[in-house]
């Protein structure tokens, strides 16, 4: 019998706040919410068909790395498998959901920079960071490709 797949490639818009929790043996777990739209051309324009929420699940150190990037709002490609759990309600009656685990989240170029410059406005508009930065490190020798450049 061959070996089946369940791999999954997701592309969406996150639309819950990020929470990292930790497991009892200090693993990280994050939950991601994508939404997923759906288009079709009618004529010569584009009409939204249909919008999906997939639940997106992430654990330990990609968890962890996520969490400190990922925002409201912000598009997301998650690479993954296909998980089902089942559970009872007090009702006695089976649930059931399916959700994707996640190998590899992608975030646009684009996107990061747009945060980046949201933070850099805060800090520059006095409001405290969020997150404590540590100052850059002086370049070693004066190489161009070393300078922050502003977009």
């Amino acid at each position: 019998m061959a070996r089946s797949s369940a791999e999954i490639t997701v592309k969406g818009n996150n639309v819950i706040d990020v929470e990292l929790k930790f497991t009892k043996n200090g693993s990280g777990m994050l939950k991601l919410r994508l939404a997923v739209e759906r288009w079709r051309k009618q004529g010569e324009t584009w009409e939204k068909t249909n919008t999906s929420f997939v639940n997106i699940q992430l654990w330990g150190e990609l968890a962890e790395k996520t969490a400190e990037i990922v925002e409201k709002g912000m598009r997301c490609q998650v690479t993954g498998y296909l998980e089902e759990r089942t559970w009872e309600t007090d009702a006695g009656e089976k649930r059931y959901s399916t959700q994707v685990v996640a190998n590899d989240v992608l975030i646009p170029v684009e996107d990061i920079e747009t945060m980046e410059r949201v933070q850099r406005k805060k800090r520059e508009d006095g409001d405290r960071p969020t997150v404590a930065m540590k100052p850059a490190a002086a370049p070693a020798a004066s190489d161009p490709f070393d300078e922050e450049l502003d977009f």
